[in-house]
């Protein structure tokens, strides 16, 4: 068996990885990309700067390899949209960030249809999708509106965009786990839900056709390298270490957090959690629960915003372990996320006469591990968890692995190697390889007794259900 390249784009970089058959990492490399933050609602990225960037890192990293690589993957931020000319692929718009809520106030007149939205797509009503960004680009871009009365409008996901850009036959064409996140898939037929294009009036004929996620997409341009898993990026992290074991959820704790739990089936019951798309191939299709942190990384990024810290990781365990009384942040950074669902209130702190800076920090992971155990308690009315595997930047720090473990009562579990997302990419494209080498357990962390935190808990949850009456 021969290499896999892994081809990950992410909100703050975009990344091409190289590794072995049986999942160990053999070089990468990366780019950073610019995030424009243009207000609390609206947030953009210039899709010819991804697009430049991914190219950068495939050549730059095939340049230095000369192994065979039999397969390649892409993995993508997703709920990112744009616009884009399909007779010569020439972005038509900006890229509206997953974190973009510009289309707050026009879905608010489809409320009434929430409950059979949430039936066809296992999804609720939020402008973090990506139906109200193309709504928005129907009726607010020159660009696009023009391309449409041309017949040569292209619209989707940003997976999509990079396609058409990357593949050798520019195909206009999307990955079942990216469609889903536009609101306008239906999760059972795996397909566009005709009910939901007439309701949000969006042209059909300008979305990508889905495919299941793994299978044959094509050859890479300029190379004989097949593309054989295309995913959104939470989707690839669910495997980094190869098939779920049933008590197990998976933690992805990065720009947003994200706890993915597989289930066989969907269900028509609310729990305000997401439902959506593990893997799929041609022959079956395994679903997931997810649950939705929106202020993860960012909220730390807000954090340096307002209060900058030189080297901030190098300090952040160190005050975990010292600070045990912190504030209390009611994190809306980006909005609340599931299972509250609520935007359009500034994050604040509260209980900080004379708090420190490091005290604030504190509060902030406090926060993120918070907002995570409500997801947990929905998640468990399901089915009943053991165990947390957890991945991704935040996930090196104890303190925040710890409270984690104290708060949900589940053993956490955090391996060796930080990375998940490329290499669960990895593993969709050898076909979910028997022969995958896990990562070595760095580190165990067992339920403490924790009165205090779970105190702040009680607090934090009571404010956060204010806000959301």
């Amino acid at each position: 068996m021969r290499n896999t390249l892994v081809i990950d784009q992410g909100t703050h970089a975009s990344r091409a990885i190289l590794y072995s058959a049986s999942g160990e990492l053999i070089d990468q490399v990366e780019v950073p990309i610019d995030l424009v933050r243009i207000d609390h609602e609206q947030v953009e990225q210039d899709p010819q700067q991804i697009l430049a960037s991914v190219q950068y890192v495939i050549s730059t990293l095939l340049a230095r390899n000369h192994e065979p690589i039999g397969q390649a993957a892409l993995a993508v931020q997703r709920s990112t949209v744009l616009a884009w000319n399909k007779n010569d692929g020439r972005a038509l718009s900006p890229a509206l960030s997953w974190q973009d809520r510009r289309a707050s106030s026009d879905l608010m007149q489809f409320k009434s249809e929430e409950v059979e939205i949430y039936r066809l797509t296992g999804l609720p009503l939020s402008p973090h999708y990506g139906v109200g960004k193309l709504r928005w680009l129907l009726h607010s871009n020159e660009g696009v509106r023009q391309a449409f009365k041309e017949q040569s409008l292209c619209f989707g996901p940003l997976v999509s965009y990079l396609l058409y850009h990357l593949l050798s036959d520019a195909p206009h064409v999307v990955d079942h786990s990216n469609a889903h996140r536009t609101l306008l898939f239906d999760i059972a037929t795996l397909s566009w839900s005709k009910p939901l294009l007439e309701l949000f009036d969006i042209p059909g004929f300008c979305l990508p056709h889905p495919l299941p996620m793994q299978g044959v997409w094509g050859k890479l341009n300029e190379t004989a390298i097949p593309l054989t898993a295309v995913c959104g990026d939470q989707n690839a992290a669910m495997f980094s270490q190869g098939e779920v074991p049933e008590d197990t959820a998976v933690v992805n704790l990065g720009t947003g957090a994200f706890i993915l739990m597989p289930v066989n089936a969907v269900t028509s019951q609310s729990t305000g959690l997401l439902q959506g798309i593990a893997k799929s191939d041609e022959r079956k299709c395994l679903y997931l629960m997810e649950g939705t942190v929106n202020g993860a990384g960012s909220a730390l990024l807000w954090m340096q915003q307002q209060w900058p810290i030189d080297d901030l990781f190098e300090h952040l365990d160190d005050w975990l372990v010292e600070i045990q009384s912190p504030p209390l942040f009611i994190n809306t950074v980006g909005g609340l996320g599931s299972p509250w669902w609520k935007g359009g209130c500034a994050p604040y702190f509260i209980d900080l006469p004379d708090a420190s800076t490091e005290s604030k920090y504190v509060a902030i992971i406090e926060s993120i591990v918070f907002l995570l155990q409500h997801n947990l308690e929905q998640m468990q009315k399901t089915k009943p968890l053991t165990t947390l595997q957890v991945g991704g930047g935040l996930s090196r720090l104890d303190g925040l692995c710890q409270r984690l473990a104290d708060l949900s009562g589940l053993r956490v579990v955090r391996f060796q190697e930080f990375e998940s997302t490329a290499k669960g990419a990895a593993w969709l494209a050898l076909g979910g390889s028997k022969k995958w080498s896990k990562s070595p357990v760095e580190k165990y962390f067992k339920p403490n007794k924790n009165d205090k935190l779970k105190k702040r808990y009680e607090q934090f949850t009571n404010e956060i259900k204010a806000i959301c009456i």
